[in-house]
């Protein structure tokens, strides 16, 4: 967990990277739960997130687990049996949707285990950071119950459908290398480093163009459209961008033979 971390409500922590303000940092909170998502953490997490997304000075965001134990282990069961369907409609799916609504570039810095729902929330980050000692797991299969949270969409759509089934239909925990081998997560790197690396990868985007936004948005995009349309959807894009002021700037930069500075 960052020193600087401030509470919004106790289950989720929200501060900005010391060396980029324009970096905001979300930690789940629970790390005697293996940060496991209460209902509490999950509303707490999606205002978090929003709050966020909403705030001009926040270029990119880094999310990660308090502790070396885990990122998430997923639902919290401490509570018993419930209405899974309606717990999924009601706090779930709408914080999933928001994640992969954003403007904003999503890096997960990944401790740990990572099971059921928390690997759905990782999968709807841009990008992916774990430390060695990092693991995924859907092992719903296992209780008689299926992949929920979106991770049926998101997990194909980053490894394969062969892999996904693999994780899914098996049940399988998949580690830290064998996760970098099938391009479920981005990097690998030494136990305590994967919050430092999540933020250097915020960080240089952060120092980007603006069109981080549009490029976020096309491939999150690119899944519901046509290639014909979403070829209109890039050309579209194309021409917003051409008229803000980043444009314009790297012209200039390009023409005086200097790095461009992008309004922050």
């Amino acid at each position: 967990m960052p020193d600087n971390a401030e509470p919004a409500r106790g289950e989720v922590l929200v501060d900005r990277d010391p060396l980029d303000e324009s970096v905001a940092r979300i930690t789940l909170n629970r790390p005697d739960r293996m940060n496991a998502l209460s209902h509490e953490l999950l509303v707490e997490l999606r205002t978090a997130l929003e709050a966020c997304d909403g705030d001009p000075g926040v270029r990119a965001v880094v999310l990660t687990g308090a502790g070396d134990r885990a990122f998430s282990a997923g639902a919290d069961l401490r509570g018993g049996p419930s209405d899974t369907e309606q717990v999924l409609r009601t706090y779930y799916n709408p914080l999933v949707s928001a994640m992969i609504a954003a403007r904003t570039p999503l890096i997960a810095a990944i401790n740990g285990v990572t099971a059921g729902a928390g690997v759905s929330l990782s999968l709807a980050c841009d990008m992916r950071i774990a430390a060695t000692t990092a693991s995924f797991s859907l092992a719903f299969v296992r209780v008689g119950l299926v992949p929920d949270a979106g991770a049926t969409w998101l997990l194909p759509r980053a490894v394969g459908t062969g892999r996904a089934a693999e994780m899914a239909l098996l049940g399988r925990k998949v580690a830290a290398e064998e996760a970098r081998d099938w391009g479920l997560v981005n990097e690998v790197v030494a136990t305590g480093e994967a919050l430092e690396r999540a933020s250097e990868v915020a960080r240089a985007i952060a120092s980007l163009s603006s069109s981080t936004s549009a490029i976020r948005a096309l491939l999150h995009g690119s899944a519901h459209r046509s290639f014909d349309a979403h070829l209109d959807a890039e050309a579209t894009a194309q021409g917003t961008a051409q008229h803000h002021p980043d444009y314009q700037e790297a012209r200039a930069a390009f023409a005086e033979r200097r790095q461009p500075v992008f309004r922050r």
